[in-house]
């Protein structure tokens, strides 16, 4: 099986330079994203958060070829985004399986689709599914497995085709509390078995901190990058880690620039006492401490 190793073969340099995207024209104008310029190393896991409506989704389409940006470019090892690629795995926070196939079909059609022979196909995403623990369920359809099972299976197949950047986009969102914290540990587990370079778009800090070696903090709309924060923990990550005075102090400044950018989102306007025009109170557990 040849799931090339980012880490290893120097692969996966993404590069964003001064992204704009503008939606409709005249009175419909809108402007999502200006100016955003950021990048993911090689073997990197990187994420991207911000206030809802900032433009994380529309980077992460535009890096996996499905829009256009209005101004600016955006590259893989170089090669200008035009369309998807096989260079590029996308995980979105609906299951995107086929009801039809079973769990390993699942996993084996971006393999048929580039030809690869049967025998080798089966093969590799048997493989893969004993490495996220889920080579008793092969035979299995979608609709007889739970939301983290299924989102498991969308990540193996998301890597079945050994390709060189992970996008994902809120992969578990959709998640309960538990669920969404036993899946953090899975793949972080995995990206470290296979060390490709990731850009991973999320509303939950906490799970930002947990996952990430760097964090790109974008503004209210139009999204521009506030902050790059860089995340010096420890790896392999546990769920101890969580508890860890760094954990904490890492999330507590993300918060902070977060709230920023939220309240800016709501279009407010802040005093000293608080929110004007919302007659809401803002202390120091307000609103900005829940994300």
């Amino acid at each position: 099986m040849s799931l090339v190793h980012a880490k290893s073969s120097g692969k996966g340099f993404v590069q964003c330079r001064n992204i704009g995207v503008v939606f409709g024209s005249d009175d419909t104008r809108v402007e999502a994203v200006k100016d955003v310029s950021l990048h993911v190393n090689p073997s990197e896991f990187v994420s991207l958060i911000g206030p809802s409506g900032c433009g994380k989704s529309s980077m992460l389409s535009i890096l996996a070829g499905f829009t256009q940006p209005t101004s600016g470019d955006a590259t893989v090892d170089g090669a200008k985004i035009r369309k998807p690629g096989s260079d590029r795995g996308v995980v979105f926070q609906q299951y995107s399986l086929f009801p039809w196939l079973t769990v390993r079909k699942n996993v084996e059609f971006g393999l048929r689709m580039a030809g690869v022979p049967r025998s080798k196909r089966e093969t590799d995403a048997r493989t893969l599914l004993g490495l996220a623990g889920l080579l008793a369920f092969e035979n299995h359809y979608p609709d007889q497995l739970s939301g983290g099972m299924r989102q498991r299976i969308g990540i193996v197949r998301a890597l079945a085709t050994s390709p060189q950047v992970l996008l994902m986009d809120e992969p578990f969102g959709a998640l309960d509390t538990q669920t969404r914290a036993v899946m953090q540990e899975i793949l972080t587990n995995m990206w470290q078995k296979f060390r490709i370079s990731v850009l991973f778009i999320t509303h939950d800090i906490e799970e930002s901190v947990f996952l990430s070696d760097r964090i790109y903090v974008m503004t209210a709309r139009p999204g521009r990058i506030k902050a790059e924060i860089e995340v010096p923990l420890p790896r392999p990550r546990t769920a101890q880690m969580t508890t860890t005075k760094e954990f904490s102090d890492l999330v507590q400044r993300l918060k902070a620039l977060i709230r920023e950018e939220s309240l800016a989102a709501m279009g407010s306007e802040l005093s000293d006492g608080g929110i004007t025009g919302f007659g809401i109170d803002v202390g120091p557990h307000g609103i900005g401490n829940v994300l």
